[in-house]
């Protein structure tokens, strides 16, 4: 039932919405900065190929909506953080190397990894002090290849004529030898030195020169690409030999050794055998270069797909033993900075944030901080930046800037009406005491003709117990007002005053980041109080010999308690305004029972809402639910469609049963700022367990509405405004609240 606002036939309220000078201080904004950290799709993916940007000195979190961990309005934290510090790879051929592989030192970088200024130190992965490490030479870039694994012990990758053009192996054919050859014939071609178990075959059929052939560098060249391709040498480099006929021309080779096992170090976020699993170095055969290029890029791209943007392979080395070690540079949070908060103590901040000092930075983390911190509701907006590290330039400081909203109110009123003459409304709400994040409320009505002060509801809610994020609340409550009863046409039946008096305490659970349950203890009573207009006066049938009727007060009317479990599954981006996620709940109403009171029943209830972005600041929502209740229950506990908040288009409350269902589909779109224009169709029935209403005959089959609306947000909070055509008209519905 809903109170009907014509229950003051003339109001003179003067209510003031303010920021409660006795809880806390001023709201402040932060200072003005220009916030640029997190990239956009393209520049994650160009990242992923390696094309990290130029190194930068700090960096910051966009506060663009829904595209960035900082958005204000749904901090959807879609896009990945750009890194504070474009680190070395550490793992680049040194001359030395570069000489021994005959590759030379400028050959392209490896993929995924930045370009080192030729002056900064190079962070090294920690190694076990008794390796001989020797650097193992890769090339990067690459895409998808063929493995040729035909003989086990050697694995031959095998390059497109593309890719092969574009390697540097056949710079070790010089402009000069290529000169002093040109035009001689090719009397012979061969691979040497190779084991038995490899045939040169396997590498001559893709060869460009061929014996009889005269002399052609960009041949050569590509020849030395081949083999340099398939990744199984440490060194490839022609060598012409005088003939009479000509020049005999082999291309000679230096096997890679042989992998042992695999080691990885340096990895904290991810365990060792996550990232060995990944890789496609087989311990026993020959190195392959090339298919460690290819790991090198895949373990790259597997930090950054589990938000690890700041780490990557720093080293990969091979020692005397035969043992591959692979070493991984992890970026931290080195320490994080909190300002802004004028009102807000840092720890009710920090509580909320998912990665604390001396972590590993993941961006996705980063993005939840955000989005946790701005569904406290305390804050305007919220931006992040992210700086290099004072300590170690491969880390990050955190800085958290906040702009602080009002969170508390004030409301003074006044009203009269005939029933109940002149009456004062006091209100006074704070969802952030004293900066604590705690929730406290209370609405006060007094004087009129009952000379009643107890009009009221107090409510309290300690957020976090404990450091899981475990909450507590309650309520108490004495309220006497007006209500309107209609039936299964929208008809108002009975206008009558009732007093609900009782009390609740809820106990929050956190069983994981998006999952928590709630268990709330009530106990509530409701009283007639009297008949005020309409056709039904329920006092009048206690004379009449129906029992339907003789007991309807008795019958609807009285004691309930109740506990009530529900389990909440919410990963909504912004539970606000949400643009992405959803929030998906089970509830079950055990009333009576054991537990006293006038009633014996139980309910069930799921609900499901969607969310889905489909364009900038453009969303569908999605709604569905559905009950199922048994047992003795009053028609105030039954299910009911109608109204503003379910089924538009009908009245208040207007269908009710013991069982339902209920769609909603909405289409959000941005009017202007703070406007939001909405298009929606509700269905929807509930049936059953009305007998003990006589004025109500059960509506079968299904209702149905669709209309246009408006969200507003004002300083008073949320305003919705819709219009809906249901099946029997149209209807106007006016009422404050955010969306579902």
């Amino acid at each position: 039932m809903k109170m009907r606002n014509k229950k003051l036939l003339a109001v003179m309220i003067t209510s003031t919405l303010m920021t409660c000078p006795v809880l806390g201080n001023e709201t402040v904004t932060t200072r003005d900065v220009t916030l640029t950290g997190y990239e956009s799709a393209e520049e994650l993916a160009a990242i992923e190929r390696g094309e990290r940007p130029a190194t930068t000195t700090q960096t910051a979190v966009s506060a663009e909506t829904s595209e960035t961990t900082t958005s204000p309005e749904n901090a959807s934290g879609t896009e990945a953080a750009q890194t504070a510090m474009s680190g070395p790879t550490g793992y680049e051929p040194s001359d030395e190397t570069a000489a021994a592989t005959a590759v030379p030192a400028a050959q392209p970088a490896a993929a995924n990894e930045p370009e080192e200024p030729a002056e900064a130190a190079r962070p090294e992965a920690s190694m076990p002090a008794d390796v001989m490490e020797s650097n193992v030479s890769y090339i990067g870039g690459l895409g998808d290849f063929k493995v040729d694994e035909s003989i086990p012990a050697y694995p031959i990758a095998i390059l497109s004529q593309e890719q092969e053009t574009a390697l540097p192996y056949g710079n070790a054919l010089t402009d000069e030898e290529a000169a002093a050859y040109a035009g001689k014939v090719v009397t012979a071609v061969t691979v040497s030195p190779l084991p038995e178990a490899l045939p040169e075959e396997k590498f001559l059929s893709r060869f460009a020169m061929r014996t009889g052939d005269t002399v052609e560098a960009s041949y050569v060249r590509h020849d030395l690409n081949v083999l340099g391709a398939s990744g199984l040498f440490a060194s490839v480099k022609p060598v012409f030999t005088p003939v009479p006929e000509g020049v005999m021309l082999n291309y000679e080779v230096q096997l890679n050794p042989v992998v042992k096992g695999v080691e990885v170090s340096g990895n904290e976020s991810i365990k060792s055998d996550d990232l060995i699993k990944s890789l496609h170095i087989t311990p026993g055969s020959i190195l392959n270069s090339t298919i460690v290029s290819k790991d090198i890029y895949e373990l790259n791209r597997y930090y950054a797909n589990q938000g690890y943007l700041l780490s990557r392979v720093t080293a990969i080395n091979m020692d005397e033993n035969g043992i591959l070690h692979i070493g991984i540079s992890e970026g931290h949070v080195e320490k994080i900075v909190i300002q802004g908060n004028k009102k807000t103590k840092d720890r009710v901040i920090r509580r909320e944030l998912r990665m604390k000092q001396g972590d590993v930075f993941n961006k996705t983390l980063a993005s939840r901080s955000v989005e946790r911190v701005y569904n406290t509701g305390y804050f305007e907006d919220v931006n992040v930046r992210l700086l290099q590290g004072e300590k170690n330039r491969n880390d990050v400081i955190m800085e958290i800037d906040v702009i602080e909203q009002k969170t508390g109110s004030v409301t003074i009123g006044a009203g009269y009406s005939q029933s109940d003459g002149l009456v004062g409304i006091l209100g006074l709400s704070e969802t952030n005491f004293r900066g604590t994040g705690d929730k406290v409320g209370i609405n006060w009505e007094f004087g009129g003709k009952t000379h009643s002060n107890k009009n009221y509801t107090f409510s309290y809610t300690h957020p976090w117990l404990n450091s899981h994020g475990d909450s507590i609340g309650m309520s108490i409550f004495d309220r006497e007002a007006e209500y309107d009863d209609y039936n299964e046409k929208g008809d108002t039946v009975s206008e009558y005053r009732k007093k609900t008096t009782g009390g609740n305490i809820t106990y929050g659970r956190v069983r994981s980041e998006y999952v928590s349950d709630y268990i709330t203890l009530e106990t509530k009573k409701t009283k007639y109080l009297g008949h005020e207009g309409g056709p039904y006066n329920y006092a009048s049938w206690a004379s009449s010999s129906i029992p339907v009727y003789k007991n309807y007060i008795k019958n609807n009317f009285g004691q309930t308690n109740s506990l009530t479990w529900s389990h909440v599954f919410d990963n909504r981006d912004n539970i606000y305004d949400p643009t992405r996620g959803k929030r998906l709940s089970f509830t079950g109403v055990w009333a009576g029972h054991g537990l006293g009171g006038d009633f014996d029943y139980y309910k069930f209830i799921v609900e499901n809402r969607l969310y889905y972005k489909v364009g900038v600041k453009h969303v569908i929502a999605v709604r569905l639910m559905g009950g199922v209740a048994t047992g003795d229950m009053p028609y105030n506990d039954l299910f009911t469609l109608g109204g503003a908040d379910n089924l538009r288009g009908y009245e208040d409350d207007e269908f009710r049963g013991n069982k339902m269902y209920q769609a909603t589909i909405e289409y959000r779109f941005p009017i202007a700022k703070k406007v939001q224009g909405v298009v929606f169709g509700d269905l929807g029935a509930a049936w059953g367990g009305t007998d003990k209403i006589p004025w109500y005959h059960e509506s079968k089959g299904i209702h149905y509405s669709a209309g246009v609306g408006l969200r507003v947000t004002t300083p008073i909070g949320p305003i919705r405004l819709d219009y809906a055509e249901g099946q029997h008209g149209g209807k106007f519905h006016f009422s404050f609240g955010g969306k579902f």
